[in-house]
């Protein structure tokens, strides 16, 4: 007689072993953590492990996925709304991927020295690649929209696409370095706004828009993270 499988426990011990692992790259890095850590961390056997994933990488991959659907998932309501714009959805697009990061800012700053260590190379890399995978056509959607109604020029919005989240990408590293190197109790925000205004000119001119069309980083968030919260006035 075939073994029923109760699909719900199923799913829930797998979760814990997702949290586990999570747990342990977050705190000491995915090269360190062995698939005994996530062991001891949830309480079970080799056996059980394996019965979920055949190994460390594919247990990363799970964990990367995850993270992944969770951010399309926030951000997909954002994209081709009937009653905006597609700057407006674009705009609401990156304020919207702000706030995600914003919301888990404590969690985040304790995880940045972590996520740029060498120790963490291999999940930047499946990290970029999967949400990549997930971001880029919410991207292209909007293009396309743009380039429709004449707002935006673009010849192919995938590709476009794939050149606005590249940027993106390369703003989150510079201001991750200057969080990193920021002098404590020394307000940082305002040596922050012209890296902010140099990435929000590079994606204007991509998209073919006017000086002044977008707002990246509002200035709220930037004092958030970088000046404990008290907004930095114009």
């Amino acid at each position: 007689m075939a073994r029923t499988i109760d699909a719900v426990a199923h799913t829930a011990r797998r979760e814990e072993f997702l949290d586990a692992a999570q747990l342990l790259i977050e705190s000491q890095g995915y090269a360190r953590m062995s698939v005994q850590d996530v062991l001891a961390e949830v309480g079970t056997s080799k056996g059980a492990f394996y019965h979920y994933f055949d190994s460390k990488q594919a247990l990363l991959q799970a964990v990367v996925e995850r993270n992944a659907d969770l951010l399309q998932t926030h951000l997909t309501p954002f994209v081709d709304t009937p009653d905006h714009s597609a700057l407006d959805d674009l705009q609401r697009f990156f304020a919207a991927l702000a706030g995600w990061k914003t919301q888990r800012r404590d969690l985040l700053t304790a995880l940045l020295r972590v996520w740029y260590s060498d120790d963490n190379a291999v999940v930047r890399h499946k990290t970029r690649s999967v949400v990549s995978a997930r971001i880029v056509p919410l991207l292209a959607a909007i293009v396309g929209k743009g380039v429709a109604e004449g707002t935006f020029t673009a010849r192919d919005p995938q590709q476009t696409a794939r050149v606005l989240l590249s940027l993106v990408n390369d703003l989150n590293d510079a201001l991750g370095e200057l969080f990193l190197t920021q002098k404590p109790h020394a307000p940082s925000a305002t040596r922050v706004r012209p890296v902010v205004a140099a990435y929000t000119d590079a994606l204007e001119r991509v998209l073919g828009l006017p000086s002044g069309s977008l707002r990246l980083v509002d200035v709220v968030t930037l004092a958030a993270w970088f000046d404990g919260g008290d907004p930095v006035k114009e």
